[in-house]
């Protein structure tokens, strides 16, 4: 496995092709006995790095299920279900460290209060530095976002423009152990979207790590009846593929 301090998103490589990266990351917890739960999360991150591109797609699914007996009779309710699709494609300047990228997401949050949310934006992304311990890089650029709201909730579509920026930093403490900070967020006139992920990566042998993931999302365009901040704790098995 090449490090997990550069598994998480490709390198800016130069001058050469390299094979496609594929992450596989896989979290189960089962509970059993007065209440039955059981959580899944799954997540796959594509990426490469071609002589004038490079890209990057990731799919991210989170699954809850809970089984109790609710006077004498049993009942089950799904308390979180989401699907979150992500891509980008950078062309590199003739300083590779500075590309110029296209963006777009889709969210289906079954719990949100959205039916679904999606935007695309493009700009500029650069790398500020990379060395042996740490790197940083950082993406802005002006994009356009939709909201569908649930039908049951009678209200209009939410359509406006945005500025997107985020920024991403590794920290490797030794060849095992990488911490990854990365945020961002989509503000548009009238409300902001922010994400911030927080993650530990310890890798077990040459292709299985164990990782620790904090995720905040922030969103103040959502419902009344809905709360603005979503909160994920994961401890998960990764796989690089190849």
């Amino acid at each position: 496995m090449r490090s997990l301090y550069m598994a998480e998103k490709p390198s800016y490589a130069i001058g050469q092709d390299s094979e496609m990266s594929m992450i596989g990351e896989f979290g189960l917890v089962v509970a059993a006995g007065n209440t039955n739960t059981s959580t899944i999360t799954a997540k796959i991150n594509t990426s490469q790095e071609l002589e004038y591109w490079s890209y990057q797609v990731i799919s991210d699914v989170l699954y809850k299920r809970s089984s109790s007996v609710v006077e004498g009779e049993r009942v089950d309710a799904t308390s979180a279900q989401k699907l979150f699709l992500s891509t980008q494609l950078d062309y590199k300047l003739p300083d590779p460290n500075n590309r110029v990228f296209i963006y777009g997401e889709y969210e289906d949050d079954r719990f949100s209060g959205f039916d679904y949310q999606t935007s695309i934006a493009a700009g500029w992304t650069s790398r500020l530095w990379r060395d042996d311990i740490s790197e940083l890089k950082y993406s802005i650029g002006p994009g356009y976002a939709v909201s569908k709201f649930e039908p049951v909730k009678n209200l209009p579509d939410e359509q406006s423009l945005i500025v997107r920026a985020a920024f991403e930093y590794k920290h490797k403490f030794n060849k095992q152990a990488t911490f990854r900070q990365f945020v961002s967020t989509e503000a548009a006139t009238d409300s902001t979207k922010t994400k911030s992920e927080t993650s530990l990566s310890t890798k077990i042998n040459g292709s299985l790590a164990m990782k620790l993931t904090f995720v905040l999302n922030h969103d103040t365009g959502v419902s009344q009846e809905t709360e603005e901040l979503d909160t994920e704790t994961a401890v998960t098995l990764v796989y690089q593929f190849f």
